[in-house]
């Protein structure tokens, strides 16, 4: 049985204008006239309950008074249904109406709301009619939209929407509103009366502003509004701080005066989520109303902002009462995405998952022209997290023993950092993670070539507003003495109170598995490190492939390490892509298993998802270096230290 019956019970209004051209008989200056008036602005103010059926203020207006372009049916003289674009009132639709609901809620418990969301759902339509009700409305109300460019807010933007509402209600209900001010990015009612020879504003004097704030987000400081939207939040990097700084501005004592609501849709190229992520997935220490995340892979028991999926609203999957037939939505979407995957373009299966998600994760994927496989890798991290993968690795420390050999320790103190990006008040010490200990030999040798090490190192000791982290990765190399091959075998990632200790850290896993260590060479003293413990030979030196014409330097040369360049960069992004899409196996369902499959770090996978070259992805960067390591021993042959295995008796022994 559907949700919702007979809603057009609670659209009076609209269904009248629709069948008579305007919203009431009754003559202008009567009783009747004013009466209906003065009902419908009730409903608008505190909403409207029929037979048990309830919409809220804001929805109430969004249905009756708000018409927007939507596609309409219109059967033909054959039979036929030919659908089109039309300017009519809104539909009523379930998940408009859970929507407003939960505004309602937000408001009556001082909260604000941080929305992500599917693409094409009419929420600028629903933002700019919840401005245009308080213009009418709320007196003194100041209400702003925030957008990181002006074009998100005019043209066909959320201020473009709520200029039109004003001119139709100015036009056809008793509501209409002098101007005081009538500007392309700011409106105001009311009008100017002389008294005792001074001009005074009168009037309901709301307004309604929009505030475009490109790379200062210090434009919104003192701005405290009855309504404020934050548009296009997802492309918005300058979204926490301008959240941070008006969230004051909406406080008095106690309570909260106003209401902050955040848009975010996925699929935009280049779009940075980093903002709105945090808030989405803290929602409480923003003062957001949060839900059970109950999309996300592996999120259980955790709570997120709210979410509109793909299946909810979406044309062609609604029935005649506004009920959402999500099931079949869901299945028509599988649908649509198995078509994109043969697309020439490889970052189109990427955006349309973005605009149509299913989940939050989805919605966030990073839309850039990034190589690698960005659906698989996602698909691969909400693995990881539902099965609780990134378990796998023993979290400790390495240490000398009293025989001054290496040994590794369970510590419950040190904590692997799986989160990217990392808030500024997370403990960013960091641990050593072994996946798989050192292979070793009957003399308890390490075979030669058979590890290296990648690392990616931060340029100072200390600064509380660094993102950056010091990355290493142990790669095993492909062989023919242990299995599995290929694969990260352990990692170390974090930024401890020094760096000495840092890269103490490093030389021990270096040691722990006999191998030299790969760095980028502009920063980090690794190499200062190095010589003041006579370390110089655990350094790999640069590596020849450098002297490729293409791949060539022509300002910074070093004996050891790695100069990164943007085309060292370009190459390498392929190298990972290479790697990432090796296939190891297939199953015996014909599915493939790659490279990729085999990581269980969700920060390395997350880091990989949104990688970019104008972001800080130190993660990848030291996994890049460790494909260039690699690709310069292809040809080293990974050895066992043993001189002679025929005759060691070793071999001789009968261990099963």
């Amino acid at each position: 049985m559907s949700k919702f019956r007979d809603i057009n019970r609670i659209r009076p209004a609209a269904l009248s204008f629709l069948e008579h051209g305007y919203y009431t008989r009754a003559l202008p200056g009567t009783k009747e006239y004013y009466d209906f008036w003065d009902e419908e602005k009730k409903r608008c103010l505190y909403g409207y309950t029929i037979d048990e059926l309830h919409v809220t203020g804001f929805h109430y207006f969004y249905l009756n008074y708000c018409p927007i372009d939507r596609a309409i049916d219109e059967i033909l003289p054959d039979g036929t249904t030919q659908s089109r674009r039309e300017r009519s009132f809104p539909r009523f639709y379930d998940g408009d109406w859970d929507y407003f609901q939960e505004i309602d809620k937000a408001r009556a418990d001082n909260k604000h709301m941080i929305v992500l969301k599917a693409r094409r759902k009419g929420y600028s339509y629903k933002a700019g009619s919840m401005l245009a009700r308080n213009y009418f409305f709320v007196k003194n109300s100041k209400n702003f939209v925030f957008a990181s460019q002006k074009e998100y807010l005019i043209g066909d933007g959320l201020l473009s929407k709520a200029w039109e509402f004003l001119s139709f209600i100015d036009d056809h209900t008793a509501w209409a509103q002098p101007r005081l001010k009538d500007r392309e990015m700011h409106k105001m009612s009311g009008y100017k009366k002389k008294v005792n020879g001074l001009e005074i504003e009168m009037g309901m004097k709301s307004q309604i502003m929009g505030v475009s704030l490109k790379d200062a987000p210090d434009k919104v400081r003192g701005k405290a509004g009855e309504l404020v939207f934050f548009e296009e939040a997802g492309s918005f990097p300058g979204l926490l701080k301008a959240w941070e700084v008006t969230m004051p501005t909406m406080r008095q004592g106690a309570k909260t005066l106003g209401m902050m609501i955040a848009f975010g849709t996925g699929g935009t190229e280049g779009a940075d989520f980093e903002a709105m992520e945090e808030i989405f997935y803290n929602p409480a220490a923003y003062d957001c109303m949060d839900y059970e995340n109950v999309w996300d892979e592996g999120a259980f028991g955790t709570r997120c902002g709210y979410f509109i999926p793909i299946q909810t609203n979406l044309d062609g999957f609604i029935d005649d009462q506004g009920n959402s037939i999500k099931e079949k939505a869901t299945e028509y979407e599988k649908e649509m995405r198995e078509k994109k995957k043969g697309a020439a373009d490889a970052k189109s299966l990427d955006q349309y998952i973005a605009e149509h998600p299913f989940s939050p994760q989805e919605a966030t994927l990073q839309v850039t022209a990034n190589l690698f496989d960005v659906a698989s890798l996602q698909e691969q991290y909400n693995i990881v997290k539902a099965r609780g993968l990134q378990s796998i690795g023993t979290v400790g420390r390495l240490y000398h023993n009293s025989k001054g050999e290496i040994k590794f320790t369970i510590d419950g103190d040190l904590k692997q950092i799986t989160k990217f990006p990392h808030r500024k008040d997370d403990d960013k010490t960091g641990a050593v993670v072994i996946y798989e200990a050192p292979y070793k030999n009957q003399k308890q040798q390490i075979p030669l070539n058979m590890y290296v090490i990648c690392h990616d190192p931060y340029g100072q000791n200390q600064s509380a507003d660094s993102s950056s982290l010091g990355a290493a990765y142990v790669l095993k190399r492909p062989n023919n003495l242990s299995q599995p091959d290929d694969i990260i075998v352990a990692s170390y990632v974090g930024r401890p109170k020094t760096q000495d200790e840092y890269n103490r850290n490093l030389f021990l896993l270096a040691d722990y598995y006999g191998c030299k260590i790969g760095f980028e060479n502009d920063r980090g003293e690794v190499i200062a490190y190095a010589k003041r413990y006579r370390k110089m030979h655990k350094l790999q030196e640069e590596f020849e492939m450098l002297d490729k014409r293409e791949l060539r330097s022509k300002t910074v040369k070093r004996q050891y390490g790695m100069h990164m360049t943007e085309a060292r960069k370009r190459q390498g992004e392929i190298y990972i892509r290479d790697w990432l899409n090796t296939v190891r196996r297939t199953d015996e369902n014909g599915n493939k298993l790659l490279n990729l499959h085999k990581i269980y770090d969700p920060a390395l996978l997350t880091e990989l998802i949104k990688f970019n070259h104008t972001g800080n992805f130190d993660r990848v960067m030291a996994f890049m270096i460790g494909m260039y390591h690699t690709r310069e021993l292809y040809n080293a042959e990974v050895k066992d230290i043993l001189e002679d295995r025929a005759t060691d008796k070793w071999f001789d022994q009968n261990y099963y």
